[in-house]
């Protein structure tokens, strides 16, 4: 038998905590359903310097406190567990897990995206360890240190010229072709402590405790790069193969498409968070959970409203 909900949110990570947060505080019962813990990858982060209200914080009691608020207001949340199928075009929304049915009035989609991994020996080993995917939340623990951002496009060449007004160097590693505009690349160039090597094969984390170094190999000839810090930054994919095979539109990026008020083509659903590929931080994914909570909260009134004659 399904078990009913005002509104279903898939994930908990900052986008989805505050939409429950906020649904909750608008009196509507929902449930947040999460594939892997709460927090999502958030969670993972050792220090966070950028998050309003807090000097540093790790993801992990930031997201604890999230959660901690949400659960306040009524929020269930139910994890490990995988959404597998999902009915989004009819009144009543049908969610399935592999082992549940859930139903809402709406959904909201707060699943973040999969972060394109370096998969050489110590880049998992040492992940918050000298490792990162983000030059934005970790950059400022390697002010006057050597790094590396292993990358080729415009993202890769931004996270490069944050960490060049931090760190004493950085080498910018293409791991392919180069696909970066050109007034970037000028920008690149004007920094005489960023480093450009060519296209290089990245072999092999190197370090004890902490990252001390890349193993790389560059027109067949390898050598180890001294440093402390290597920033990852291949790519993203948001994760929208259910929703788009629910009806749900994505651009060509496949960041899923909503309007100002987060929500989606299909009526009753929402998404929020690094899905939508907006401010891809988290304090801009908790304000966008906060709208879609908001807008969703309004909905769910309305029907409410129709349902009772009123």
């Amino acid at each position: 038998m399904a078990k009913f909900y005002d509104a279903i949110i898939i994930g908990s990570g900052p986008a989805g905590l505050t939409a429950a947060l906020y649904l909750g505080r608008a009196g509507q019962k929902c449930v947040l359903l999460e594939k892997e813990f709460p927090g999502g990858y958030t969670a993972k982060i050792a220090e966070i310097e950028n998050y309003p209200g807090y000097e540093e914080i790790s993801g992990f009691d930031l997201t604890a406190v999230m959660q901690k608020q949400a659960e306040k207001f009524g929020a269930e949340i139910v994890y490990p567990i995988e959404v597998v199928e999902m009915d989004l075009k009819g009144e009543t929304k049908r969610v399935k897990t592999r082992d549940e049915v859930y139903e809402g009035h709406v959904v909201i989609i707060a699943v973040g995206v999969a972060r394109k991994k370096l998969k050489v020996p110590g880049a998992r080993e040492f992940l918050g360890k000298g490792v990162s995917y983000c030059a934005t939340c970790d950059g400022n623990f390697f002010k006057g240190r050597k790094v590396a951002v292993v990358g080729s496009d415009n993202e890769a060449a931004d996270e490069a010229l944050h960490l060049a007004e931090l760190a004493e160097k950085v080498t910018f590693i293409p791991h392919k072709k180069l696909e970066i505009v050109d007034s970037v690349m000028a920008r690149l160039k004007a920094k005489a402590n960023i480093e450009m090597l060519p296209v290089s094969e990245v072999k092999q984390v190197v370090g004890d405790e902490l990252v001390t170094g890349l193993k790389i190999t560059t027109d067949g000839a390898e050598q180890v790069l001294p440093l402390e810090g290597v920033f990852i930054a291949l790519g993203s994919t948001p994760i929208n193969d259910l929703i788009v095979n629910s009806g749900g539109q994505a651009d060509e990026r496949g960041c899923l498409l909503t309007d100002r008020n987060q929500k989606m083509n299909l009526e009753g659903v929402f998404a929020a968070g690094d899905c939508t590929c907006g401010g891809m931080q988290i304090v801009t994914a908790a304000g966008e959970g906060a709208i879609a909570g908001m807008r969703s909260a309004a909905v769910i009134r309305r029907i409410k409203s129709k349902a009772a004659g009123k």
